[in-house]
């Protein structure tokens, strides 16, 4: 039961700041600038945001809206220098 609590504490712990933090942070962001329920945040690395889609049309407009949907983000978060775009069905 005690390792339970450690790992959940961890958990909260990295939400609320670090690298969790940013993540959501990011997540929210994606949100707000993408206007899109069917896209969201699966990963970032190397300052790669990755993307899923829900449908290939969704991808499509992502695709055409890239630059300006990257130009957005780095406003908030100037580490990102690439999105990557992918289709991923629930």
């Amino acid at each position: 039961m005690d390792n339970i609590k450690n790992i959940v504490s961890g958990v909260l712990e990295k939400m609320s700041s670090g690298a969790g933090g940013a993540f959501y942070d990011i997540q929210a962001a994606w949100v707000k600038i993408s206007k899109d329920q069917g896209s969201r945040v699966v990963d970032i690395k190397d300052g790669c945001l990755k993307i899923s889609a829900d449908s290939s049309m969704r991808l499509v407009k992502l695709n055409l809206n890239r630059e300006a949907l990257l130009k957005e983000l780095q406003k908030e978060f100037p580490s990102i220098v690439k999105i990557s775009f992918k289709v991923q069905t629930p």
